[in-house]
């Protein structure tokens, strides 16, 4: 925890939780024991007045608990924005963090919980009002979390939920209405009670540890009834829908992830085994308890695995759990949420089975790269630890397989290609095969992800058929390749295979070959949809600088992060510059006459001498940017290495059709 001026403070909210749980932990243990040998050595005669230090000691944790608690709630904040200073931290204003705050938020939590406990028939719009507006000003407000959930207890906190999310669909005891005025504010109720619950899972106080022990086991059970009792008690929702539904926003606790996702494997394939035969209706409810999005609801994997991409420690967990295929042969969860299960229809206006498909992509991205979806790596992330290059490989291989794991499901491809910007060293040695140079051309900070040359030819090609999935790795590359050659312009010797100017070529040469087994990819998916995919029009520019930022970063990242060595960073923030103008490149038509068709960077994928050209461009001023130096005011730059790389570019990427051809990409539901 780092303490800057104006207030605030810079927290590593996970670094922090560990302080917090090992600090309620040891106090109660330093309390409880100093106690017990305090009295044990009076029954004999002897004092004990050292155990005063002890109990003082523990006094004291006790005492400053409660406030380090409220960091931590504070930072769990999803507004808070990223401390620039200390990467891996976010900044929390130190002004809200008092004992007097804590007591008015121990207020708020009393009242909310007098309010949630009620019938939500018997309440007026204006104490509707009111607990809304508790739940959103104080979700994370230490004690106030904590105690509202572990007052309310599991079995309440779901059937709160339910009951509160239907009741704009139930008329009130005296048959008028009674919330369709409020019905609008649902979704923010949702969502605040969503981030309520995150933050008290991360609680270790006891009643939050039997919050958690109980819900897990009930969450297989349904909530509520729909009828009067003896005939109650059957036909509500099953309590993973009703609790994966409050899953949608916030950080939950990892441990309590992973156990819950254990549970709700199990249980879905139970439910899930009638898949496909008359009648069969899933998970599927009358009841409704999602407000948020364009699905209803009912697959209760949905909000779990937009709860795993915000923890992406846990969603590496889970995915690479053991789970034993429908064969009877090992996999893993993944294995099962990929290849093996039915996913239901539960969208709302056509949808389909988008939205659950989309969070599993969001999951695995946290998953493989160690931070949440959208958010700009760090330097630790990008140094991936063995589980989240194996579970890279995974994916790799079983896209390998069956391209229609991908193909079949193409809103994945977003969150498959920005996975895959992050792994550009391990794709280009796949793709390059057994060569000695391998290590040293494409270096990996970290774990190393294992990817067979085959592998990575039909994966890549797979992602290349989707225009977003081509457009977002297409830019990953460049900027990569624009990266790493600048990197090995400015590294020692030790740091590339040959002189400077061969590992420019090289990388040059390796980028060709990845960029046309892409460009195959959307080209053959033109072929197979009868229709040329169009020029991209002036809204790609805005789309693309939506997560151009975070995939410039990582792709920057990823090439210079390989080259640390006793001095430090060798290339460190060099390359900065280069990628930056070779994006604004990309977006503006990079290398075109812009007194003819400046949007040539746009043009239909299938001109495959257009693709070449374009890639060729781009690579000849990456590393004209490369090696622009400055001498008495002028520019000078090596146009001759431009020209060899930029050959050696167009060559590769035409011979990548070989590639494809060699690697069997080209099956028949493809073309």
């Amino acid at each position: 925890m780092a303490h800057e001026g104006e207030g605030f403070s810079g927290i590593d909210p996970e670094k922090l939780h560990r302080v917090v749980t090992a600090a309620e932990r040891d106090q109660r243990w330093l309390a409880e024991r100093a106690s017990h040998y305090k009295n044990q050595l009076a029954s004999y005669g002897i004092g004990g007045g050292e155990f005063g230090g002890i109990q003082h000691t523990a006094s004291w944790a006790e005492y400053e608990l409660p406030l380090l608690k409220r960091r931590y709630y504070l930072s769990l904040n999803e507004g808070n924005g990223p401390d620039p200073r200390h990467p891996g931290m976010v900044r929390i204003k130190e002004e809200l963090v008092s004992r007097e705050a804590n007591a008015k938020a121990a207020k708020a939590a009393k009242r909310a919980t007098e309010l949630a406990e009620r019938d939500p028939e018997d309440l007026s719009p204006e104490e509707f009002d009111e607990l809304k507006k508790l739940f959103a000003q104080n979700y994370d407000e230490y004690p106030f979390a904590e105690k509202v959930v572990g007052e309310l207890g599991a079995k309440g906190t779901l059937e709160f939920w339910e009951k509160l999310s239907n009741a704009d669909r139930r008329p009130g005891r005296d048959g008028g209405p009674r919330f369709f005025e409020r019905a609008d504010d649902l979704d923010a109720m949702q969502k605040n009670l969503s981030l309520t619950v995150a933050a008290a899972t991360n609680s270790d106080s006891g009643a939050m540890r039997k919050w958690k022990k109980d819900l897990l086991g009930i969450v297989d059970k349904p909530v509520g009834q729909n009828g009067p009792d003896p005939a109650g008690g059957f036909g509500g929702p099953k309590g993973f829908v009703v609790m994966s539904s409050l899953m949608r926003y916030g950080d939950f606790d990892d441990a309590f992830l992973v156990r819950y996702g254990k549970k709700l494997v199990d249980a879905d394939e139970r439910v899930m085994a009638g898949a496909g035969s008359p009648g069969f209706e899933g998970w599927n409810t009358s009841s409704r308890v999602n407000h948020l999005g364009e699905d209803r609801g009912n697959d209760p994997f949905t909000g779990y695995l937009k709860a795993l991409s915000r923890s992406p420690d846990a969603a590496t967990e889970f995915f690479l759990a053991g789970h034993e295929k429908e064969d009877g042969t090992k996999g893993t969860n993944f294995t099962y949420l990929f290849e093996e299960r039915e996913w239901p229809e539960d969208g709302r206006g056509g949808k389909g089975e988008v939205t659950g498909h989309n969070a599993l992509g969001l999951a695995l991205e946290a998953a493989t790269t160690g931070h949440r979806p959208g958010e700009r790596a760090t330097f630790d992330d990008l140094k991936h630890n063995a589980a989240q290059a194996e579970l890279f490989s995974a994916m790799v291989a079983s896209v390998s397989l069956h391209a229609g794991r991908l193909t079949d499901h193409f809103f994945l491809s977003d969150s498959f290609a920005n996975i895959s910007a992050e792994y550009l060293p391990e794709l280009h040695r796949g793709l390059s095969g057994a060569s000695h140079y391998n290590a040293t051309l494409f270096p990996v900070s970290g774990a190393t992800a294992t990817i067979g040359y085959a592998q990575a030819v039909r994966f890549l090609h797979a992602i290349g058929r989707n225009p977003e999935g081509y457009d977002r790795l297409n830019v990953a590359e460049h900027v990569y390749s624009a990266a790493l050659m600048k990197a090995h312009l400015n590294a020692p010797a030790g740091f590339r295979p040959g002189s400077a100017g061969d590992a420019v070529v090289a990388v040059a040469g390796a980028s060709g070959t990845l960029q046309g087994v892409l460009a195959n990819g959307a080209y053959s998916q033109s072929v197979k949809d009868g229709a040329a995919l169009n020029a991209r029009d002036g809204a790609w520019k805005k789309h693309a600088s939506t997560w151009g930022g975070s995939l410039v970063g990582s792709a920057t990242g990823v090439a210079t992060s390989g080259f640390t060595g006793p001095g430090g960073v060798v290339a460190g923030g060099l390359a900065g510059t280069a990628t930056s103008s070779i994006f604004e490149g990309i977006l503006g038509g990079l290398g075109e006459d812009k007194e003819g068709d400046e949007a040539a960077e746009f043009q239909r994928v299938d001109d495959k001498a257009r693709l070449r050209d374009r890639d060729s461009l781009t690579t000849e001023q990456a590393v004209r940017e490369a090696t622009t130096t400055y001498e008495n005011g002028r520019a000078h730059v090596d146009e001759e290495l431009a020209m060899k790389a930029g050959e050696r570019e167009r060559e590769k990427f035409t011979n990548s059709w070989n590639n494809v051809r060699d690697a069997d990409a080209e099956q028949l539901d493809v073309v």
